[in-house]
């Protein structure tokens, strides 16, 4: 994984869509399906995501 990557980086590096992990980004209830994930926002608006952020929430997720 790349320190800082793009949603559609970000994306490419789990089974989840940019679809999820926007909704992800948004979400507020820990609870609920996505979780929320943490994600900067970049200079020209783009969500920006760190590899730490995006394992966390990985191993957030429910087993199946």
């Amino acid at each position: 994984m790349k320190a800082l990557m793009k949603l559609k980086d970000a994306a490419a590096e789990t089974p989840y869509d940019e679809k999820t992990l926007r909704k992800a980004i948004r979400a507020t209830d820990p609870t609920v399906f996505p979780p929320p994930l943490r994600a900067k926002t970049g200079s020209r608006g783009e969500y920006l995501i760190t590899d730490t952020a995006l394992r966390e929430w990985i191993d957030s997720l429910a087993d199946a």
